[in-house]
């Protein structure tokens, strides 16, 4: 299980508490939300950071990129953690 998985089994357990336990096999589905919810956040990063940009030098890009997927993970988490 990825951290993603790890953190939103967390967060189950802190805020959906009824839900986890409705959970069949909650090993099963957290290890499957935590990969898609990394997909999701690579995908969005992609967009967000754009194509590599000729003039950049190898700090501003790791910049962009790093920015990028901040942002991405941000809201994406937003998302699947919300109420």
């Amino acid at each position: 299980m990825n951290r993603y998985g790890i953190r939103m089994r967390r967060h189950y357990a802190k805020h959906r508490v009824e839900e986890l336990a409705a959970l069949e096999d909650p090993a099963a589905y957290f290890e499957t939300l935590g990969s898609q919810i990394e997909t999701e956040i690579e995908e969005l990063a992609d967009q967000i950071a754009g194509p590599t940009r000729p003039e950049e030098g190898y700090l501003a890009r790791m910049e962009r990129l790093t920015e990028a997927r901040v942002t991405a993970e941000s809201e994406i988490l937003a998302i699947h953690m919300a109420p």
